[in-house]
């Protein structure tokens, strides 16, 4: 059994969880561990409370995906811990995943150097003082969510393309198997229906 450390802070998105999460667990391949930076518990936004497995300090255990969820905190977390950890994961080839304000801190901390990425807005990571250590724009891709070897990024928005583009980073789904995902819960039964015919 594979295994996937979720990454949660307090006041986190829970709707950017939901998707990826029960994704990883209906394909039977992978374990999730819940990951926080140093609390035993978590609160989401939509007042869901989470019983932590691990803090980044515990983990010990080899993984096999890290994914960063969003949240209304972010943009005051600061965590030398969390940047080696995501730092060695993209450096080992772990598929990391980051959502929202999530990808937010990837950029302040110069970890989206040397792959294609999106997220919330480029226009503040250029020209906020904050994200001094963000430099490739150019590789800024405007889509809501982008696959660029093992890292995964998405907006705040696009909670149902982040989850697939993992699934798919993982090997778990080819492209036109995550595409058709998505398009089904984007779109809903009925146009699913109509473009694909039945589900299964």
């Amino acid at each position: 059994m594979k295994r996937a450390l979720v990454l949660l802070t307090e006041q986190y998105a829970d709707w950017e969880l939901s998707y990826v999460a029960a994704e990883l667990s209906m394909s039977h391949s992978f374990k999730i561990d819940t990951v926080s930076l140093e609390e035993p518990t978590v609160t989401s936004i939509g007042q869901i409370k989470t019983i932590i497995d691990y803090t980044i300090e515990q983990i010990s255990e080899p993984y096999d995906a890290l994914i960063v969820i969003g949240g209304n905190n972010w943009p005051s977390i600061e965590s030398e811990q969390l940047v080696q950890l995501i730092k060695s994961s993209l450096d080992k080839g772990i598929v990391v995943g980051a959502i929202c304000g999530a990808v937010d801190f990837l950029a302040r901390n110069s970890l989206l150097s040397g792959f294609k990425h999106t997220g919330n807005d480029l226009n503040t990571w250029t020209t906020d003082d904050k994200f001094k250590q963000y430099t490739n724009s150019i590789d800024f891709v405007n889509e809501d969510s982008v696959i660029d070897k093992n890292l995964v990024t998405a907006n705040g928005s696009s909670a149902v393309d982040f989850a697939f583009n993992v699934i798919q980073a993982l090997g778990l789904l080819d492209e036109r198997e995550a595409e058709k995902n998505k398009y089904f819960y984007k779109s809903g039964y009925v146009a699913y229906k109509l473009k694909y015919g039945e589900i299964g």
